[in-house]
């Protein structure tokens, strides 16, 4: 399967005879959206990997104090605000006085934390947005809420749930019918930092948990775990490559999803 598939463009509901562009990097998953360029998790980061064509972003969710729904893959803000506020001891307001765009380049400076509402807004016509919860399943029911209200699948957008604990994907995919869940699943180690392949075991879970795929880690995952995902009727989607030698390698693989930060690299289907 090339990287340079193209995917079916869509017409949105809301302009009955525009014609929604096709993906220029099919495949590909912007990773916290450009975020090798971009700051991480913001508007800016999804907008601008969006322009470069991708097929899919993704981002990560918390709960604030005041039941918000914001975007950032920490639990704190210390490392892209470089002010330590916990998210989920925080309210929206406090979290969004702070900078978060500064710390990758002053031409980010000013960028806020997005609520997952302003994140949604950017998705084009058929375009996917994957939403990673970083919290438990106690929160799920706040957080579809908030997706709900911004829900952009009436505009032609798409979106699809994942995170790495079962049990939050699994109540938020119930908060959530028909939107697709992905199990992000850490590789096996052995001792301190000796990586292995993953057991073919962990499909067996993903089907009995329903859910439309799973994301791994690319240095673990053969190819018979692909072949028998596609035989299982499981999406793969593997992360997070960012050279190009790993990305030219994966194209050739059949796998559905390629998650990098750096989609620059990959290289525009020819119109």
């Amino acid at each position: 399967m090339s990287i340079l598939l193209a995917s079916a463009a869509c017409s949105s509901p809301a302009a009955e005879h525009a014609v929604t562009p096709v993906p220029t990097r099919p495949r590909i998953v912007a990773h916290r959206g450009a975020s090798a360029t971009a700051p991480e998790n913001t508007v800016a980061a999804f907008r601008h990997a969006w322009e470069l064509g991708v097929e899919s972003v993704e981002l990560d969710m918390h709960l604030t104090r005041d039941g918000e729904v914001v975007v950032m893959h920490d639990p704190t803000t210390k490392r892209t605000a470089g002010v330590e506020l916990v998210i989920a001891k925080s309210t929206l307001a406090e979290l969004q006085a702070l900078d978060v765009g500064r710390w990758k380049s002053p031409a980010y400076a000013g960028e806020r934390i997005p609520t997952i509402a302003d994140a949604l807004a950017t998705i084009p016509s058929g375009r996917t947005m994957f939403l990673e919860i970083k919290p438990g399943a106690d929160t799920a029911p706040a957080i579809a809420r908030a997706i709900r209200a911004a829900d952009p699948r009436p505009r032609g957008g798409q979106i699809a749930i994942q995170g790495f604990d079962a049990r939050a994907i699994t109540a938020l995919g119930r908060e959530l019918p028909g939107v697709p869940v992905y199990w992000t699943v850490d590789p096996p180690v052995e001792g301190e930092d000796q990586i292995l392949p993953y057991p073919l075991a962990i499909l067996d879970e993903a089907v009995q948990h329903g859910f439309a795929g799973i994301a791994l880690y690319h240095g673990a995952t053969s190819d018979a775990l692909v072949d028998k995902a596609r035989a299982a009727g499981l999406l793969v989607d593997v992360w997070t490559l960012n050279e190009p030698a790993e990305l030219a390698h994966w194209a050739t693989r059949d796998v559905r999803w390629i998650e990098t930060d750096r989609p620059d690299l990959v290289a525009r289907q020819p119109r």
